[in-house]
């Protein structure tokens, strides 16, 4: 006996149920040819299956182009650097043109076309290939432009109108007619002289090394004197009664002294910076005070000693000076004398002096005292004590 299943019982009595009424649909005769089958056609042949391959893939998209590369910005021209004056403060470089801005790289590459055609399906066989793979993502965009480097720096201005090592000793003309002093000239704050000629008279018409001159300027603590030339007389020069700045003065003949430093400070400083001396029978700058005296940008032409610490004075201090770009045109006996048993310092850096090796002593030492004898000198050169410089601080040009 074969089992069925209820489905398949269904099937056959539906089955006999029709060929039944097509058997009575011949003998009524209502049936017309077009709706109904000739019951005695033969049975259509079976489909044949579709191809058991699926569909073709569909072929890739392509890849999109990646995005050119921005133009990068030109770069800014450097700013001018600024004149380096011999007199005034140099002029300012002008500042430097910003550089133009890159263009921004060409918009994202174009998106790869739309994934291949899905293959066609097959006579009924299976559904289609999958469909190709969309086309990779659009190229990267391409980097922006940099964009042109910053302006270039502003110019440096002029160094306190610092002149170049070659141009230190090249002396200023006076402006208008020289100013007789005949009564020392107090200042306080910022004295500019405006590059005019300043001469003794009178009181402080003295030419010589006597002791005790009047000087034609005293700077007050604090104070600057600039812009200034001392012709002769000049009596005792400049005194600081502490920190100072002597800026672009040249003394064209000096007289006892060309500056002294004075003042009771440890911590006090006087800067002389841009300007030159010459003419000094002994000395050109004198320390009697405590602190520090700095000598920078400075040409120095026949003269005893460029500086000494007080030997004798009442008072004994520790004192330093520093020198840096200082041009040396002989007569000169040295640049320096300091007092060791006071614990004197004397620094030199860039020094330049016209004649042939070692002729000029670029520091002495001595025993100082506060009786007003004479010191005694006890050595000279380097010691990298008392007095601090190596062979290459020192320049000569025979």
């Amino acid at each position: 006996m074969v089992c069925r299943s209820p489905r398949a019982l269904y099937k056959v009595v539906l089955t006999s149920l029709l060929v039944g009424v097509g058997v009575g649909g011949m003998a009524g005769g209502c049936a017309t040819p077009d709706s109904d089958p000739d019951p005695t056609g033969a049975a259509g042949t079976m489909g044949q299956g579709g191809d058991a391959r699926g569909g073709t893939t569909g072929a890739a998209g392509a890849t999109g182009v990646g995005g050119t590369t921005g133009n990068a910005g030109t770069t800014g021209a450097a700013g001018v650097s600024g004149v380096a004056g011999n007199n005034s403060s140099g002029v300012a470089g002008t500042t430097g043109s910003a550089g133009t801005t890159g263009r921004g790289g060409a918009a994202g590459g174009r998106g790869g076309a739309a994934g291949g055609v899905a293959g066609a399906g097959g006579r009924g066989g299976a559904a289609g290939g999958a469909a190709g793979r969309g086309g990779a993502a659009g190229g990267a965009a391409g980097a922006a432009g940099r964009g042109g480097a910053a302006g270039g720096a502003a110019g440096r201005g002029g160094a306190a109108g610092a002149p170049t090592t070659a141009n230190l000793c090249t002396w200023p003309t006076a402006a208008g007619s020289p100013q007789s002093v005949s009564a020392t000239i107090a200042v306080s704050g910022t004295y500019d002289g405006g590059m005019k000629r300043f001469v003794g008279s009178g009181p402080l018409g003295g030419t010589g090394q006597d002791e005790g001159q009047g000087p034609l300027f005293e700077v007050a603590n604090g104070g600057t004197l600039q812009n200034v030339i001392i012709g002769s007389p000049a009596a005792d020069g400049v005194h600081c009664r502490g920190t100072c700045t002597l800026r672009n003065v040249w003394w064209e003949d000096v007289g006892e002294d060309a500056a002294t430093l004075q003042g009771s400070s440890s911590s006090q400083t006087m800067t002389i910076e841009n300007g030159g001396a010459k003419g000094a029978a002994d000395k050109v700058f004198q320390h009697n005070g405590p602190g520090t005296m700095i000598i920078r940008n400075f040409c120095a032409q026949d003269f005893g000693k460029l500086y000494r610490s007080c030997g004798n004075c009442d008072s004994q201090f520790q004192r330093n000076v520093e020198m840096d770009n200082v041009m040396i045109i002989p007569r000169a006996s040295a640049l320096a004398g300091v007092n060791t048993n006071y614990n004197d310092t004397a620094r030199f850096t860039r020094i330049t002096i016209r004649a042939s090796a070692n002729s000029v002593s670029i520091c002495d030492r001595y025993t100082g005292n506060n009786t007003g004898a004479e010191p005694t000198k006890t050595g000279s050169g380097a010691d990298g004590k008392a007095c601090i410089y190596s062979a290459s601080d020192i320049t000569w040009q025979p």
